[in-house]
């Protein structure tokens, strides 16, 4: 239906979404008009201009968030989606804001998470105009500036505006996500042991994000002399070699400082990254450090939380994930953040009673934020909706998932994500050289168009 649209405007989308992938939409200091940093500003901007230029209805809501609005009444479908995106990191084949195409894909941070399907889903409503189509209830195309972090931009958005009868995120994958697990990050504090004849770490931290899996990992440890620093240094090196760890290690008279690399991922599948904060708190815990039992510990704890006695699993969601995303050293306190996605039948008290009974009474464990599970029934109209437009572009026999992820469709009522990495795809998100199939993106506005059509006339 949407497919001629697609073509006459082919060249057009793919300029616009390099135009605003090009924008460093990751969360800085507030600025005017501007509470998550310029980047996220300019991205809203970009977006709300290219759809008021072209006649719609669009309100930035204090710089927090925006929609696009098409349609009349009162009750609204609401497409959510997100501007702005995690740091790029290092390592990439293609400049992460160039958004270069390379063999039929656009190379850049937010590619696919999630900058990339918010374009395909505005491109959806400027189709569904142009044809004349008239759908049956107000449809929104909402732009949140703080999914990544703390979610504030759609708890200020909602706190002026309606919220929509139900909709849809294009934040996950396709066929369609009924279920989320749940979600929280625990912060496990440890006092430092200041009066250790040990060597002395004096600086440790990793990590940016609680949801991402940390890249990169860096201490500092005085061993009181030059000579016993070499010593150290040389353990500290064999011990990387023999356990496979990409570990640099250099002395300063007494001093070594250590970086370990890993591998960055979405914390959703920590198991698809390389943890560096857990390798380099493996290889603090085969020297002889202050806080030695507690680097064996950080060194040994896993992504299925088996290490701290909170592994679990159900039917409908699958096994708890963990991941250790941050930590750091601060006034002779080691900070650890962890991750953790949960079964939906689990419940918060039970991870952070777990996680405290299991460990010692030195580690103090606290809920840094948590968000419920989501679960809609397969069998509501939303998902069966939703489903026969998948089924009518690809033709299979695709059952609804269960994800680890948290997304917008938590935020509204009645919502499910839905898109927009295709099956056998690989999920780059979060990683170096994220990047998505320009074909996939054209194919995505096709699938967008019709699904705010069916839902707006359905629900």
């Amino acid at each position: 239906m949407f497919k001629d649209f697609v073509e006459q405007h082919r060249d057009t989308m793919i300029s616009t979404l390099q135009d605003v992938l090009r924008i460093e939409s990751v969360k800085g200091h507030p600025v005017p008009d501007g509470p998550f940093g310029t980047g996220p500003a300019q991205a809203l901007s970009y977006m709300l201009k290219l759809a008021y230029d072209r006649g719609f209805v669009t309100k930035n809501i204090d710089g927090f968030a925006g929609h696009v609005e098409y349609g009349e009444g009162d009750e609204y479908i609401a497409v959510v989606s997100h501007l702005d995106v995690v740091p790029a990191g290092d390592g990439w084949s293609h400049p992460p804001y160039g958004a270069e195409i390379d063999q039929g894909k656009v190379y850049a941070r937010g590619a696919i998470d999630d900058k990339g399907p918010a374009m395909s889903t505005l491109w959806a409503l400027f189709a569904m105009k142009e044809m004349g189509i008239q759908p049956k209830r107000k449809i929104r195309v909402i732009f949140g500036l703080d999914e990544e972090s703390d979610w504030q931009c759609m708890e200020h958005y909602f706190r002026y505006e309606p919220k929509p009868i139900g909709g849809f995120t294009p934040d996950a994958s396709f066929p369609l996500i009924y279920a989320e697990k749940g979600l929280t990050t625990v912060r496990i504090d440890v006092a430092a042991d200041a009066d250790s004849m040990s060597a002395q770490v004096l600086k440790f931290e990793g990590g940016e994000r609680f949801n991402m899996v940390p890249a990169h990992a860096v201490a500092e440890v005085d061993c009181h002399s030059s000579t016993a620093a070499n010593e150290f240094a040389l353990k500290i090196r064999k011990s990387a070699k023999d356990a496979q760890i990409d570990a640099t290690v250099e002395t300063e008279d007494s001093i070594v400082k250590i970086r370990v690399q890993g591998v960055a991922a979405h914390a959703s599948r920590p198991a698809a990254g390389v943890n560096a904060v857990v390798h380099l708190a493996h290889l603090l815990g085969t020297g002889t450090v202050s806080n030695s039992s507690m680097w064996r510990t950080v060194g040994s704890w896993d992504t299925a939380g088996r290490a701290l006695g909170i592994d679990a699993e159900d039917d409908e969601t699958g096994p708890l994930t963990a991941n250790l995303g941050r930590a750091q050293l601060v006034d002779g306190t080691y900070q650890f953040y962890i991750n953790i996605r949960f079964p939906i039948r689990m419940t918060v008290d039970q991870i952070s009673q777990g996680a405290q009974t299991y460990l010692s009474d030195k580690w103090q464990v606290s809920i840094v934020e948590h968000m419920p599970p989501l679960y809609i029934d397969p069998a509501s109209p939303l998902v069966q909706t939703l489903m026969g437009v998948y089924a009518a572009h690809f033709g299979d026999d695709a059952t609804p998932i269960s994800i680890g992820g948290a997304t917008y469709a938590r935020a509204i009522p009645n919502a499910v994500a839905f898109g927009a990495l295709f099956p056998q795809r690989e999920d780059l998100a979060h990683k170096v050289d994220e990047n998505w199939a320009i074909d996939d993106f054209l194919t995505c506005v096709e699938i967008y168009a019709e699904a705010m059509t069916q839902l707006a006339n359905t629900l």
